[in-house]
């Protein structure tokens, strides 16, 4: 059986089916040896094949784990990651530092070579230069080595040469593979992230692959999965592997239902992810950030933010009140939890409020209220606010800095919340989607099936993905040739990679693109590679910027292919139980408690309908509907809320 598994900060979710049967199972995560909790879910469902989401690669970046790197540039620019870009992440705070490097000052090795940006030779690299920078290497007493020479992306001669003479005794990424495209800061930044991770997630995928007798796939961070063997090529692709998982499971759900534009809100343990799903397609970008690093591949385009249901509320300097980034995550947890936590958090709150039930996956994980509600009566004391107040406000202060996360996805494409439901999921994110809503102007929100292993289901179905690209920047209109020849490249690459695969090529489909902007632009628009692309650009300008010009000229920049086969996607077979009856229990909204009814999902029939306030439990996630509010059950199971 093939399961999809989902290892997140707090939990790690698993789904399968088995003879048309969904199959769940979530354990805690173990943060230490993430492979521990998978292995444990493997062995309990019986599962011989698996899908994996990892956060192993960003982990790695945030806590500062991977390996010791050094990077060898062309001489002149061994501070190419200290110099990095003169933009500020706040424009008027001269007291704003940079993340700093992976790659630590002094260890950077300039190698004596020159290639022009046309791709020609003008110096050399030598054979006694290579084993110069063999020496220094070994000197630094080097782990990973990052090769990121000027203009390699034209000619990748020199840096395969190096690769050659470095590797086995240093693992080696090379720009000209990790990201073969302009801008020398972006691509020496992600060249170096994919060394830093590239040990400890050799390791990581090795174990697993051991311990399960065969390769496996794994969730990119451009959608799609691949397999394990190839992904140790380039892994810094797993740096969004987690919430990659989420969103494709939401693309499958849309195209199910029939929306072709929505929102999707992930909230776990640790953090919340949003992403935007428009006219049926997921939106990308090749400019995001892990931990302030630019990462310059093509990726989905996730906003993360640490609001999660582990997240711990506290006081800052000036005594108001903060929820995250930090979290209590699996061990020790919400005090609620019961595991020694003695700072309260996201899920302390919903607790005491009566959003939650006594206790997590159908039982097994009791709920300590009594714990929860002390601890925020500290914390009450602290404010100097009665209890409800104190549980209110972690609820609006974690919300609100969700709230910012999703504007931002939504100020990013020039998207209208009036005009797009919000899909929500994960363990908490039923429980806030309403109130989020509410304060973003979303119309509905729509809850799918399993939201609590909804990500491990996207991973589980997501498509097979391969992903190429190649610079190229040069004005549009006298480009056709060099644009042949690099589709003609880029296909035979992928099909070389699927055929690894043991899949003929004739079943994937292959999506040409382009990377295009204004000539004089410092920002660029992915648009379809086309007969119509002139067209389609300026149309996509105008909707994202809201203006375009008819006669300014275009330039390329890169052509990228994405080839995708698609695999077998089935849903969860509604079986109500039998005539649905509510419970009955105080919960606490905005205006007070509110005595509110009380669902088991699994008792609900397809067409049911009903009105808040309403508590809606299943064995992984809890869904409230506010005062005022309606919900019905729609295909699949899913949940629809509007306000009434």
């Amino acid at each position: 059986m093939l399961v999809g598994v989902d290892v997140g900060g707090t939990f790690t979710d698993f789904v399968g089916f088995r003879n048309g049967d969904v199959v769940t199972q979530k354990v805690p995560s173990t943060p230490g040896a993430p492979g521990d909790a998978l292995m444990a879910g493997v062995r309990a469902l019986g599962a011989d094949r698996i899908a994996h989401g990892t956060t192993v690669a960003t982990n790695a970046i945030v806590e500062r784990r991977g390996a010791r790197t050094a990077l060898v540039t062309t001489a002149g620019f061994e501070d190419l990651l200290i110099i990095g870009r003169q933009n500020r992440p706040s424009l008027y705070d001269w007291r704003v530092t940079r993340t700093p490097p992976v790659v630590p000052r002094g260890m950077a090795v300039g190698a004596r070579e020159r290639v022009a940006a046309t791709g020609r030779i003008l110096k050399g690299l030598s054979s006694s230069e290579m084993r110069r920078i063999s020496k220094a290497l070994v000197a630094m007493n080097a782990e990973s080595v990052a090769v990121c020479l000027l203009f390699a992306f034209s000619n990748p001669r020199h840096e395969e040469l190096l690769r050659n003479a470095l590797e086995p005794r240093f693992t080696v990424s090379i720009s000209s593979r990790v990201h073969p495209e302009f801008r020398e800061y972006e691509r020496a930044s992600t060249t170096a992230l994919d060394a830093y991770v590239k040990p400890l997630v050799v390791r990581h995928l090795s174990s697993l692959e051991e311990a399960l007798g065969s390769p496996f796939f794994v969730m990119k961070s451009g959608g799609g999965t691949a397999d394990s063997r190839q992904v140790l090529e380039r892994p810094i692709e797993l740096a969004l592997s987690g919430p990659a998982g989420g969103v494709s499971a939401a693309l499958a759900l849309g195209k199910a239902l029939r929306v072709r534009d929505l929102v999707s809100f992930d909230m776990g343990g640790t953090s919340a992810d949003f992403s935007a799903i428009i006219d049926g397609q997921p939106t990308h970008t090749n400019e995001s950030t892990v931990e302030g690093l630019p990462l310059a591949l093509q990726v989905l385009d996730i906003s993360s933010v640490g609001a999660g249901g582990g997240s711990v509320a506290w006081l800052d300097s000036g005594g108001a009140l903060q929820v995250g980034p930090t979290s209590a995550g699996a061990e020790p947890g919400p005090m609620a939890y019961g595991h020694g936590g003695t700072r309260s958090t996201v899920t302390d709150a919903d607790l005491v409020a009566g959003l939650l039930p006594g206790a997590l996956l159908g039982g097994a994980m009791p709920l300590r209220k009594d714990l929860a509600e002390a601890g925020l009566r500290a914390l009450a004391g602290s404010l100097r606010v009665p209890l409800h107040e104190a549980v209110l406000g972690v609820r609006r202060v974690v919300e609100s800095n969700m709230i910012r996360a999703m504007k931002a996805v939504l100020a990013r494409r020039g998207l209208d919340p009036r005009e797009l439901p919000l899909l929500a999921f994960g363990g908490a994110g039923p429980v806030h989607a309403a109130f989020l809503s509410i304060e973003i102007g979303c119309p509905r929100v729509l809850v799918p099936f399993l939201p609590g292993s909804f990500s491990a289901y996207g991973i589980l179905t997501a498509e097979l993905r391969l992903d190429y690209a190649q610079g190229l920047v040069r004005p549009l209109r006298k480009s056709g040739k060099a644009i042949q020849e690099i589709v003609n490249r880029l296909r035979a690459n992928a099909e070389g990679g699927i055929r690894v695969q043991g899949i003929s090529p004739k079943n994937a489909r292959l999506f040409f693109t382009a990377d295009l902007r204004f000539e004089g632009q410092s920002y660029e628009i992915n648009v379809p590679l086309t007969s119509t692309i002139d067209a389609s650009f300026r149309r996509e300008h105008r909707r994202r910027y809201g203006y375009t010009s008819r006669t300014e000229p275009i330039e390329v920049v890169a052509i990228r292919l994405s080839a995708v086969v698609r695999r077998p996607r089935s849903f969860p077979k509604v079986r109500a139980r039998g005539e649905p009856a509510p419970g009955r229990r105080q919960v606490l909204f905005d205006d007070g408690w509110r005595e509110s009814r009380v669902w088991r999902r699994p008792d609900l029939p397809l067409g049911f309908v009903s009105e808040g306030p309403a508590i809606i439990e299943e064995d992984q996630a809890t869904t409230v509907v506010p005062p005022s509010w309606r919900f019905r059950v729609l295909r699949h199971g899913v949940l629809e809320l509007e306000a009434a």
